[in-house]
């Protein structure tokens, strides 16, 4: 009985001290992650026609606390990893994070949160200048030695079957066939300039605008062999949507070779220096507008195309309110311009028949006789504008489907007199022949055809 006990005291010192050495094993890893796998993810997003670029923040992900990276590498209290002569931001790295190894690392990584991209949205780099080095002996940056350079991996190569049919896309600039995936392409960021594919594709989006993709840098020699000097390194990128125009601002990753955090954080503050309490932007700054759009969307579609035709038949000349529809700049506004629009055009269904007559796509309103309804794409009540659909009931009485606030889009929109509740419709198209139209409404939503006559054109 006594033996038992003993032996049940070793088997028990000895499970403490299995889980004592567990326990400091997992310390020890997990300091070594503070130490060598603090890094920035870059998080992406869209707004509108433009991509954007900043400092991932997702509580508790990996990669997104700033504050913590910036205590590890000793920083100056308020100051931040954005480069002082370009306010460029900075994503700090390190070669020696665990799972690369002294001289590769697959971070930062690309993230972006849950509908803040378009479903099946391609997001790609660009690679951008000259690779830079800081030298820990001279403590100066200056150009990489032609003996070095890194490598970015990972991207894919889509050059073959793009598809630029906007209808085939989902309303994309361009996409891509199932085969054009799966071929992985690289970049090579040397003193002298980029070398390689100075394009490739990160990733593509989920069905809910989710994108969380790392691809792999290597420090190499000219010969691809991985290695290279002791030291710090700066790589510019920036990065384009296949669903924008506007692509992100260019950006800069800070990768550390084999320095410790003191020299690292040094080779940083060089690059940040002069800072004063500096705040990366928290709400970023849209375009104004891009070329072609007219209705100021965020976008050049079909509707851009439809009104700059439909000021050129009105002969409208150009003022301060309508110049963004001069879009070759000649100082009139003609078919030249909805021409123009049209191959600029970044969303779908651009292919409305410019020289045709007056369609559905330029009319403010339109009749199908074959279903009973009245589309009435712009309404002028007061000082707001909607959208409207009406179905016949009778033969001359029609009831409000649905009615939506829009923005004004025509030039001759139909007008409705809340006091008198006149509706008064300038042209409408029906059965291939234009229409002044007036229906007086008779409350629950329905309205009274009162008067129509035939009209020689969109005008009369």
């Amino acid at each position: 009985m006594m033996m038992f006990i003993a032996q049940s005291n070793q088997l028990r010192i000895r499970a403490i001290h299995f889980l004592l050495r567990l326990k400091l094993l997992i310390a020890l890893v997990i300091v070594s992650l503070s130490i060598h796998a603090q890094h920035l993810d870059i998080e992406v997003w869209g707004q509108g026609n433009a991509l954007f670029a900043g400092y991932c923040r997702t509580p508790g992900i990996v990669g997104c606390d700033l504050d913590h990276l910036l205590d590890s590498l000793q920083l100056p209290t308020g100051s931040l990893p954005i480069e002082a002569a370009t306010g460029k931001l900075i994503f700090p790295a390190d070669f020696k994070d665990l799972p690369g190894g002294d001289f590769k690392t697959r971070n930062p990584g690309f993230q972006s949160i849950q509908n803040s991209l378009l479903p099946n949205e391609l997001i790609s780099y660009r690679a951008i200048g000259k690779l830079k080095y800081w030298d820990p002996g001279l403590s100066a940056w200056h150009d990489a030695p032609p003996q070095v350079q890194i490598r970015l991996f990972g991207g894919l190569e889509a050059s073959r079957d793009i598809l630029n049919d906007f209808s085939n896309c989902a309303g994309q600039l361009i996409c891509f066939s199932d085969k054009s995936f799966g071929i992985d392409g690289s970049t090579l960021f040397t003193g002298a300039g980029i070398q390689g594919r100075k394009e490739l594709v990160v990733d593509i989006t989920n069905t809910v605008g989710i994108l969380h993709t790392h691809l792999s840098f290597f420090l190499e020699d000219q010969l691809n062999q991985i290695g290279g000097p002791i030291g710090a390194y700066l790589i510019e990128l920036q990065l384009l949507s296949n669903a924008r125009f506007f692509p992100s601002e260019p950006f800069l990753v800070l990768l550390n070779a084999g320095l410790d955090t003191h020299q690292f954080a040094t080779a940083l503050i060089t690059l940040t220096e002069n800072q004063t309490n500096i705040d990366p932007p928290l709400e970023p700054i849209l375009p104004i507008s891009i070329p072609g759009d007219v209705d100021l969307d965020n976008d050049v579609d079909r509707i851009d195309v439809a009104l700059i035709l439909l000021s050129a038949q009105n002969n409208e000349l150009l003022n301060t309110k309508n110049r963004a529809f001069d879009v070759d700049k000649d100082g009139f506004i003609t078919r030249n311009d909805a021409f123009l629009a049209k191959t600029l055009c970044t969303l779908r269904l651009c292919n409305i028949p410019v020289d045709a007559p007056a369609t559905a796509l330029n009319l403010a309103a339109i009749y199908d006789h074959r279903t009973g309804t009245l589309t009435l794409n712009d309404i002028r009540v007061g000082d707001q504008h909607f959208r409207a659909q009406l179905i016949a009931q009778q033969t001359q009485t029609l009831v409000i489907e649905s009615l939506i606030l829009d923005k004004a889009r025509y030039a001759t929109p139909a007008q409705y007199d809340e006091i008198t509740g006149v509706l008064v419709i300038p042209s409408v198209l029906i059965k291939d022949k234009y229409f002044k139209a007036t229906l007086q409404s008779r409350g629950n939503n329905e309205f009274d055809v009162i008067h129509l006559e035939e009209i020689n054109g969109i005008f009369n």
